[in-house]
């Protein structure tokens, strides 16, 4: 299900889910972690997965001391500060309801509209909860419930356990992207790729609980291979204009920050989506390309 691909590469925590039993996670998860270093810098970079299951013990010791001797920890956006939470309310009043008189409904086709129902189901929530919604916040919400059934837990992310503790223990937090920013990759969506992606959230999503299945096995392993295709695979095949939008053009700027961060001085601890490192136009191998020393897989 392509929109539930691309909910997955953001800091909006929200992937869909199929009604089967989650795997048995490993005891403890190995998950990739890279070290960038100069005479005055420190670079922690660590993939994440931004809802697991409950109980997955990723905290390897490399993690522990990458974090703990770190001054500064940064996120893709302030998601998980709750200081936020008026901000992102305004947002979404602004950014995700539909105009008076168009409903969702009235926006999709038939087959969307027997899939919405059936998915809605699923997921607990009443279909006119949804109506008042823009096509790319119903997707969102759908998929967040959905996947909260599954029993995956938006505060197992990784983000969701660092970022408290990380302001627990007094550290400097800074983000690569706004919370706007964010939304707007949705959002600034044409409204014919806004509605495309929203039906074929609705009526493909019973193969996207696999894929997170499978995704959170390659995280807790550091398969960056096969994170590179779950998460970037089939929208840089299939949508190579979303890709550029929601994942190329993001690295690249993400890579420009990095450097800017190697330039100066201190000691750094990164958390960016694990689709964002992996593969060849990731954040890894693009410093690698750009002569940067990264010490990891």
């Amino acid at each position: 299900m392509l929109f539930a691909r691309v909910t997955k590469r953001f800091g909006i925590a929200m992937v869909a889910g199929l009604l089967v039993l989650l795997p048995a996670p490993k005891a403890t998860a190995d998950p990739a972690l890279w070290h960038i270093s100069d005479t005055d810098s420190d670079i922690y970079i660590l993939g994440t997965v931004h809802i697991l299951p409950p109980g997955l013990d990723w905290r390897t010791p490399a993690i522990e001391a990458a974090f703990e001797n770190s001054e500064t920890v940064w996120f893709e956006a302030p998601a998980n500060d709750p200081a936020a939470a008026l901000q992102m309310m305004s947002l979404v009043a602004e950014l995700g309801m539909n105009p008076p008189g168009a409903p969702l409904s009235s926006q999709i086709s038939a087959d969307a509209r027997e899939a919405l129902a059936r998915f809605a189901t699923e997921t607990g929530l009443p279909v006119a909860q949804l109506e008042p919604l823009r096509p790319w916040l119903a997707a969102v919400t759908l998929t967040a419930a959905y996947v909260q059934a599954q029993g995956y837990d938006p505060g197992s992310g990784v983000e969701a356990q660092l970022w408290p503790l990380a302001n627990q223990n007094g550290k400097t937090l800074d983000y690569f992207e706004t919370l706007e920013e964010q939304l707007r990759f949705f959002a600034d969506l044409p409204a014919e790729v806004e509605l495309g992606l929203f039906e074929q959230t609705v009526m493909e999503y019973s193969g996207t609980s696999a894929e997170l299945d499978a995704l959170v096995s390659a995280w807790e392993s550091g398969n960056l291979g096969e994170i590179d295709q779950l998460v970037n695979g089939d929208l840089r095949n299939e949508s190579p204009e979303i890709y550029e939008v929601v994942i190329s053009r993001r690295n690249e700027s993400w890579v420009r920050r990095i450097r800017g961060l190697l330039e100066g001085s201190g000691s750094h601890f990164i958390a960016l989506g694990a689709g964002h490192l992996a593969g060849e136009e990731g954040v890894i191998e693009r410093l690698r390309a750009g002569g940067v020393e990264v010490a990891g897989p």
